[in-house]
C-alpha cells in the first residue's frame, strides 16, 4: 500500500510503503500508521487489514481494519523530552483509508511484567518529518 502525504518539513510530496502480514517470514508484521481523527485530533494505530469496498453507484471506497492506541501513563525509568508511551486497544475498527496521514514507527517496551509488553513508544527520530508531526499530537 502506498500512501502519499504533503511533507510537513519542506511541503513536498512524500509516500509511505506500508504493509500487513499475518506470517512474514514466520512473524507477523503489521505497519503502524498517524491518523486524522476528526474528534480526538491526530492518532495512532496498526494497520491489520485492507478492504476494498464497491458500492451499487460503481463507486469504490479504500477501508481499513486498525488498532488504534491510547496514551498511556507508564513512565520509563530514562524519561525524555517528548516521550510518548501507548497501549494498543484489544478492539479494532474501521476507518476510511482517506484518514491515514502517513506511516508511524512504534516501539514496544521491554520488561518482565504482562504491561509492558503491551505498551509501545514511538519513535520520532525516523525523520525530520515525522519529529514534526509527532510532537504536534495532543
Amino acid at each position: 500500500l502506498y500512501i502519499n502525504y504533503q511533507s510537513v518539513e519542506d511541503w513536498t510530496e512524500s509516500h509511505d510503503i506500508l504493509q500487513y502480514n499475518p506470517s512474514f517470514n514466520e512473524h507477523e508484521w503489521y505497519d503502524c500508521v498517524l491518523v486524522n481523527n476528526d474528534s480526538n485530533g491526530t492518532l495512532v494505530a496498526r494497520l491489520h487489514s485492507l478492504l476494498r469496498c464497491r458500492l451499487p453507484s460503481r463507486k469504490e471506497i479504500d477501508m481499513a481494519l486498525v488498532h488504534a492506541f491510547n496514551d498511556h501513563t507508564w513512565k520509563p525509568n530514562t524519561m525524555w523530552k517528548n516521550c510518548q508511551i501507548f497501549n494498543k486497544e484489544s478492539n479494532s475498527s474501521f476507518l476510511l483509508m482517506d484518514y491515514i496521514i502517513c506511516g508511524a514507527l512504534m516501539c514496544p517496551t521491554f520488561g518482565n511484567n504482562k504491561l509492558l509488553r503491551t505498551l509501545h513508544y514511538i519513535v520520532d527520530t525516523v525523520d525530520g518529518d515525522m519529529f514534526l508531526c509527532i510532537n504536534c499530537l495532543p
